[in-house]
């Protein structure tokens, strides 16, 4: 078995279990507030903030994922071992800045900051930022379980356009601890290019390079709301 359909079938394995999961009723976030603080429900922990400039009026906007205090709990069974997973439900949240200094709602998702999956997985969700540019970058890290060999990053950046925040960047490493190979995925909706970079080792354990770049085509761009939860979107072999 290849490399990348080895790391694709992991990939689905992740998401058909996070499709089990039954979604839980979350509370809405205020729709406007001066601060964080006013505008997350009570109790709820914050896990990551970034403030910045989101749709180029010049004021600074909010972008935050937070937590709920209350645990669900979900019965896990892949199919050989049966266990309990223990997760809190998460909530995305958008702010734009107004001139009266208050905040206003544009986007909540109950979907997008997704959390463990599987009782032996590390934390996916590795916070938020604000690039200089504008655009929000939302980061993951998936790594099934600490005897497993591979792991991947993935950073989904998005910007405000067509009034919605659209996914117009994709990147993804995925890395073979054990033949040490490396897997890098650059997609550029914009431009309509996917640009994978491979690097293996050769017998003398020195590296090699294999790149590759492809035009695509697509009729639209997804959003925050279309894509609905990570790794859902199947293009290009990868899932989304």
């Amino acid at each position: 078995m290849n490399f990348r359909k080895l790391v694709f079938l992991m990939v689905v394995l992740l998401v058909q279990v996070l499709h089990a999961q039954s979604e839980p009723m979350l509370p809405e976030l205020s729709v406007k507030g001066r601060t964080i603080q006013e505008v997350i429900p009570t109790g709820w922990q914050v896990l990551s903030k970034a403030s910045g400039d989101l749709n180029g009026d010049g004021h600074e906007d909010l972008v935050f994922a937070a937590q709920s205090p209350i645990k669900e709990v979900f019965e896990y069974n892949d199919g050989t071992e049966n266990d309990t997973l223990h997760v809190s439900p998460r909530i995305l949240g958008i702010y734009f800045g107004k001139r009266n200094g208050k905040f206003k709602k544009v986007l909540q998702s109950n979907e997008f900051i997704i959390n463990r999956n599987t009782p032996t997985m590390e934390e996916p969700f590795k916070g938020l930022q604000i690039l200089p540019n504008g655009e929000l970058q939302i980061d993951f890290y998936i790594w099934p379980c600490r005897e497993c060999t591979t792991w991947s990053s993935h950073a989904y950046i998005f910007k405000f356009q067509n009034s919605a925040f659209e996914l117009v960047e994709y990147k993804e490493s995925t890395i073979n601890r054990v033949s040490g190979d490396e897997m890098d995925y650059s997609i550029d909706f914009l431009n309509k290019t996917l640009k994978t970079v491979i690097e293996t080792r050769n017998e003398d354990d020195m590296p090699e390079y294999e790149e590759t770049l492809q035009k695509f085509e697509l009729d639209h761009l997804r959003t925050i709301q279309s894509l609905g939860k990570p790794f859902t979107w199947e293009f290009q072999q990868l899932r989304i």
